[in-house]
């Protein structure tokens, strides 16, 4: 049995995932009360929401990571709980960077598009 059988987690990005895309240009400018006002105005992924709930009930562990400060935690719980975001980690602070190079990475349209999470 290898790891990845034993292993059975999921790591999703908040921002532009499970939410809908946001153009953020220009975030650093913001207050953080103009910023908290965008987070709670957010549109939600709702396709997106519907895999990882699948996942969720299907054993998987979900960590959700952003780029969020500590700061909008309160903020951030509450507007998945709106939507009914079903995980069991939420991963504050994650580097900002324009790219992530990953082997295990995936978009989230090649997510949606993708037979294999069907299969669960």
């Amino acid at each position: 049995m290898t790891r990845s059988d034993k292993v059975k987690r999921i790591a999703i990005d908040l921002d532009g995932t499970i939410t809908e895309n946001y153009d953020f240009k220009g975030i650093w400018d913001l207050t953080p009360n103009q910023l908290s006002n965008i987070y709670r105005k957010l549109k939600p992924n709702n396709k997106i929401i519907k895999i990882v709930n699948k996942l969720f009930n299907k054993g998987y562990t979900v960590f959700i990571f952003t780029s969020r400060s500590n700061m909008y935690q309160s903020i951030t719980k509450s507007w998945l709980n709106k939507y009914k975001v079903k995980y069991h980690y939420l991963v504050v602070d994650k580097p900002y960077y324009e790219w992530i190079i990953d082997d295990k990475s995936i978009t989230p349209e090649e997510l949606i598009r993708s037979e294999k999470w069907k299969e669960l």
